[in-house]
């Protein structure tokens, strides 16, 4: 019945009325099936966000890779060339990076013959007791000059006297703002760590121990002070964390992820003036736990003579 209204309804119309529906029909088909096209691109970029959160969650946080730095220092003693510095950072234990694979990047650390081990700060993330249980895991780490240490701001931000006191205990030697000469056959290297900027930075008691003709290795959690250190001249070398080397590494938001004082320098290796400077990414993560394309970092930096 209604078939046969609506097809007298359709013969009925003039021609021009006629040619009006066709076009309005045809608009409508368009608009249903841009509207599909519309969904399944939507669902398909949907997928990739979920699969790429899978991935980032899942996987990302816990592959390790060794970053391997030839960093060329001028005037390098003889005794020097070859030396092997191994270095951690931000390991921010709990609530989201386990004290399992922490202890995995120690093993591997460890299995580099380090040496000098140094710790670049952000040992804690949520609660400053963690740190009893790092340390021991830390004073484990095998290195021939033994193993030093400075503050992160998280470090500061939940207790850095305990952080500090912890760690000392444990034998690991923490700089805050001082510097010491490590004898390293007929000569030495000078290690010197600097307080973070979350806590009372101080560049020029830190670099007190500087000799002109020993080569002065600097800890500072932050690594955008580079242009201070590097104007300073008494720094060969500058190893640093805290930016995670944006840990997730999205076209578009990575500055965006950036924290204050890891902005410039974010990751990866530079010449700051005569400074050489390395960033790592880190180990742990913070706020979220996902990493994307900035994996966990074990940095070993090799020093050789600049030519």
């Amino acid at each position: 019945m209604f078939h046969n209204l609506a097809s007298r309804a359709i013969f009925s119309l003039s021609a021009p009325s006629f040619l009006h529906l066709l076009r309005a029909l045809r608009l409508h088909l368009n608009y249903h099936t841009l509207m599909i096209r519309r969904r399944t691109f939507l669902a398909s970029s949907l997928a990739a966000v979920f699969s790429c959160g899978s991935y980032s969650a899942l996987l990302e946080p816990h592959e390790l890779r060794v970053e391997s730095v030839r960093a060329r220092i001028g005037r390098l003693p003889g005794a020097l060339d070859g030396f092997r510095v191994v270095g951690l950072s931000d390991f921010h234990l709990y609530p989201f990076t386990q004290m399992s694979f922490l202890k995995r990047a120690i093993a591997t650390a460890s299995a580099l013959s380090p040496d000098l081990v140094v710790l670049l700060g952000d040992f804690v993330d949520s609660t400053v007791e963690a740190i009893e249980e790092l340390a021991p895991a830390l004073a484990g780490l095998k290195s021939r000059c033994g193993v030093f240490a400075v503050l992160g701001n998280h470090d500061h931000l939940k207790g850095a006297g305990f952080v500090v006191k912890t760690l000392r205990r444990h034998g690991i030697q923490v700089l805050v703002n001082e510097s010491v000469l490590v004898p390293v056959g007929r000569s030495g290297l000078v290690v010197a760590g600097t307080d973070s900027l979350t806590g009372r930075f101080n560049m020029s008691e830190a670099l007190q121990a500087c000799r002109p003709e020993v080569p002065t290795l600097l800890l500072a959690h932050e690594p955008d002070v580079a242009d201070a250190v590097a104007s300073d001249g008494r720094v060969a070398l500058q190893l640093s964390g805290h930016s995670h080397g944006g840990q997730v590494r999205f076209a578009g938001l990575e500055r965006l992820l950036l924290p204050a004082g890891g902005r410039k320098y974010p990751y990866g290796t530079y010449e700051v003036g005569g400074l050489t400077l390395h960033t790592s990414r880190g180990l742990g993560t913070t706020g979220l736990p996902l990493r994307l394309g900035s994996l966990p970092e074990v940095t070993e930096v090799i020093l050789t003579p600049r030519i």
